[in-house]
């Protein structure tokens, strides 16, 4: 088959902050592309750089049978990624990983939440301020009464403008992180901050959805407590050092029952396919709550996602195979 590897390709300067987040793409690139040097498959890298529109006649030219579909974004913005697949979607070419629909919700945090307390699946309190409107904190104020709080983009995902300032005890803290938050990345959710321990669960459907080994985030002394922004993409930093992942995670019959419960309806519920990760907290009493639904997370070598499968008995390159082959059965 001839395999396309489409992705974002990285338009942030250097020394953007934003821009180790929006490069990582590459080393999934290159992986996939390793995977499948040892196949019969033949590969070629379909940049989506500032023309998006030239998409589909690239992939004719190329004369693709299957995408490997590893767009994160577009020209910086995260919003790109479902829109870009969207294109996919009507040039009727089969692609790994899930659809526009589903990447529209999940990169809107309170639509994923509000679906998910609808179905009756856990996730903590809330609020949701868009940028489009006045300031209207009260409700966020409120979620204080129960203790701390963490104040995110409503529409990013990969930790971007996530640190330890995120974490608000007070009004005028979440006033200020809120207001700084809103400048750069647009719209706000305000959540209850839990405290118990942390998962993220990957989830596998190459065809019928499993989940791979749990993997706990053991927060070290000095870390801020939050897979910030520096955990994922600043080496030398605290919290780059102070949150090592520990995958099988040291977990109870009935944690590990819930945590599989809960992640494979999320999974379902939202839509997801070929593979997800899903991240959960704990409460003080230890009940398992979805921080998010993640259906486009990074798939390198060095990602949780990889590390998971490996811990699942699998190889890197036995995954790429056999997601190339579900995508291609679905055309």
């Amino acid at each position: 088959m001839n395999v396309a590897i489409l992705y974002n390709e990285p338009s942030l300067p250097p020394d953007h902050p934003d821009y180790a987040q929006e490069a990582g793409v590459l080393e999934a690139v290159e992986a996939v592309e390793g995977a499948l040097a040892e196949t019969a498959h033949c590969c070629q890298r379909s940049p989506v750089g500032g023309q998006p529109l030239a998409i589909a006649d690239a992939l004719r030219r190329q004369r693709a049978d299957v995408i490997v579909n590893l767009c994160e974004g577009l020209g910086g913005v995260g919003g790109g990624e479902s829109q870009v697949t969207g294109l996919l979607e009507l040039t009727g070419i089969p692609f790994t990983g899930s659809g526009s629909e589903c990447l529209a919700l999940v990169l809107h945090k309170a639509r994923t939440k509000w679906l998910l307390h609808g179905a009756g699946l856990p996730t903590a309190p809330f609020a949701y301020l868009p940028a489009s409107e006045p300031l209207g904190a009260k409700a966020a104020v409120g979620l204080l009464n129960s203790g701390p709080v963490i104040v995110k983009p409503a529409h990013e995902d990969a930790s971007l403008g996530i640190g330890p300032e995120s974490v608000a005890r007070d009004a005028d803290a979440l006033m200020m992180q809120t207001n700084r938050v809103r400048k750069r990345y647009g719209d706000v959710i305000v959540e209850q901050f839990l405290p118990g321990r942390e998962f993220n669960v990957g989830v596998l459907a190459l065809p019928e959805p499993k989940l791979l080994p749990l993997a706990e985030i053991e927060y070290q002394p000095g870390a801020s407590g939050l897979v910030s922004y520096d955990a994922k993409w600043t080496p030398g930093t605290a919290d780059y050092g102070g949150t090592p992942v520990r995958c099988p995670a040291r977990v109870s019959d009935d944690l590990a029952a819930e945590i599989t419960r809960v992640s494979l309806a999320a999974f379902r519920l939202t839509g997801a396919r070929d593979y997800a990760r899903i991240d959960l907290r704990l409460d003080a009493d230890e009940r398992v709550y979805i921080l998010e639904v993640n259906a486009n997370p990074d798939i390198s070598p060095s990602a949780g996602l990889a590390r998971a499968i490996l811990a699942s008995g699998w190889s890197y390159n036995e995954f790429i195979v056999h997601l190339i082959e579900t995508a291609a059965g679905r055309g």
